[in-house]
């Protein structure tokens, strides 16, 4: 009888200890995905360029995106903010690999009537940097192939006199 009345004090401080580790083990956690100074040092100096739009006002978009598809060429308007009046930007699209300018300025919006079936890689570049702020792709799925017809010559009935 004596072990049955210990029990439950021995249970209450278990659940108490693994109630502490618990909270202690989510404040480490927590604490672990804040960066440091250096970390953001280090990740500048990287070469893959950072894309920091979510913390800056930042804006690259597309309207309609994805396009609708049915002609050979759709069209959408890339619409883009840099986040400050003060840093001009320069959009460019990724041709082949290659970025190709299209368009210039602190915000804006242009129209693209080429997009093609597949997808189009659009990237806004801060002009004095030229860090890159944002990427956008624009997708257009293939048109549907057009139904197979079979054209079948009907015989005519003849009719002689």
């Amino acid at each position: 009888m004596p072990t049955e009345g210990r029990q439950p004090s021995i249970v209450r401080i278990f659940s108490s200890t693994v109630a502490i580790g618990l909270t202690l083990a989510g404040v480490f956690v927590s604490s672990c995905d804040r960066p440091t100074a250096s970390d953001a040092t280090t990740a500048s100096a990287s070469p893959t360029p950072r894309i920091e739009a979510a913390a800056t006002g930042v804006v690259l978009r597309a309207d309609p995106n994805p396009v609708l598809a049915g002609n050979p060429d759709g069209t959408t308007t890339v619409i883009w903010d840099t986040g400050s009046k003060d840093t001009a930007g320069d959009v460019y699209v990724v041709e082949a690999g290659k970025e190709k300018l299209f368009s210039t300025g602190a915000q804006g919006s242009q129209e693209a009537s080429w997009i093609k079936p597949g997808s189009t890689e659009f990237r806004l570049y801060s002009q004095t940097d030229r860090k890159l702020l944002a990427q956008l792709t624009v997708t257009m799925s293939t048109p549907p192939a057009a139904p197979v017809t079979s054209a079948s010559a009907t015989p005519s009935s003849s009719v002689t006199p």
